[in-house]
């Protein structure tokens, strides 16, 4: 009889030490596996908000759309962007949507426009100036014809085509982003294409329709 006791007892204290043994071996592993997932993660940018294409990249504005993030290694595309620097005078490629990983391809050097261009020059234009209200918001990126109509004949006249919006600004004169509306507008068109512009501007009856 006391022999069994004793083999009962045995027996209780090796499945109590397999139990401690496999919960400790358990917690071992998680702690393992912690300090090598926190090994594995990289540092990379993602997109805090919507960023509209052609939306210019700066050191003012750049808090306003790009967020450091630690992720995965392994999720980590080679091109990811790491350095929010290597984006100031850059602009999005198309509209990148909030919560995007961010990498180098997405985006362009915003100068790239200008070196298109035979004999750029930089025009302005205020949303008062337009005959017809603009057909869609404005925003940076977008390509816009220009036309204007005759007062008597309502003839449309094209002025000038595939002009670049620069910027769009408030009442204010702050750059406006986004789906915001701006009342005031840059654009880059050829030289040549300059006194067609004002004098749409000077007759009064101008407008711009936004390309798709």
């Amino acid at each position: 009889m006391q022999n069994k006791k004793n083999k009962d007892s045995r027996y209780g204290l090796l499945v109590a030490a397999l139990i401690t043994a496999a919960a400790v071996f358990a917690i071992m592993t998680y702690f393992q596996r912690q300090a090598l997932s926190d090994f594995e993660k990289r540092e990379i940018y993602v997109a805090i908000s919507d960023i509209p294409r052609g939306t210019v990249i700066s050191e003012d504005n750049a808090a306003l759309f790009i967020a450091v993030k630690s992720v995965d290694a392994g999720c980590v595309p080679e091109t990811a962007l790491t350095d929010y620097r290597e984006l100031n005078g850059m602009s999005p490629e198309y509209d990148i949507d909030k919560g995007t990983l961010l990498t180098a391809g997405m985006f362009s050097d915003s100068d790239d426009v200008l070196a298109s261009m035979a004999s750029p020059v930089l025009a302005g234009f205020k949303t008062e100036d337009l005959a017809k209200a603009v057909s869609g918001v404005l925003r940076a990126g977008d390509r816009i014809d220009v036309y204007s109509a005759d007062p008597e004949s309502g003839e449309e006249i094209l002025l000038c085509s595939d002009v670049y919006v620069e910027c769009g600004y408030d009442s204010s004169g702050n750059a406006v982003s986004g789906d915001a509306a701006a009342v005031m507008f840059n654009v880059y068109l050829e030289s040549e294409d300059a006194s067609a512009f004002y004098r749409g501007l000077r007759n009064g009856y101008m407008y711009v329709v936004k390309r798709v």
